[in-house]
């Protein structure tokens, strides 16, 4: 993972960390896989999950890709993007459904075919709007209006 572009970094992940809030207002994290297409991000994932009750009442999130700390130089500075998002469910009668579901097949394969065959399994949509990616120590990226930006030491 030695790329210092934010979204080279993220096409090495099959999952995500996600934050979600609870209905006590407590964060929530786990992860989920996911794909992405146009600059957004989607999971699937069952109601037994919290993330699906706490997304349905509360449609924000934070997410995060990491470095996974087997091949991180260190661990105060390991490589990381994180994303402020929008959430969206996106019914089953949508066409997007189907166009995402076939993203996850041509990523996982038929066994995700499942999901849809699942009533309980609900398809998310997040949409970054603010962010930051870091490399290492000085190397710092914002995201914000769909780009990422380089911070500059002393800002």
């Amino acid at each position: 993972m030695a790329t210092e572009n934010p979204i080279e970094f993220i096409e090495q992940f099959d999952t995500v960390v996600i934050s979600s809030i609870t209905s006590e207002l407590m964060p929530h994290t786990s992860y989920a896989p996911f794909v992405d297409d146009d600059g957004k991000y989607y999971i699937c994932i069952s109601m037994m999950a919290l993330h699906t009750k706490n997304l349905l009442k509360t449609p924000k999130a934070s997410i995060m890709f990491i470095e996974d700390e087997i091949e991180t130089k260190s661990s105060f500075a390991r490589n990381r993007v994180t994303f402020d998002v929008k959430v969206k469910n996106i019914n089953r009668e949508e066409s997007k459904f189907d166009e995402i579901m076939e993203h996850f097949r041509d990523k996982f394969g038929a066994k995700t075919e499942i999901y849809e065959q699942m009533g309980d399994f609900y398809l998310f949509e997040f949409t970054p709007f603010s962010g930051r990616a870091v490399f290492g120590f000085g190397k710092a990226y914002n995201f914000k209006d769909g780009e990422f930006s380089h911070i500059k030491r002393g800002m």
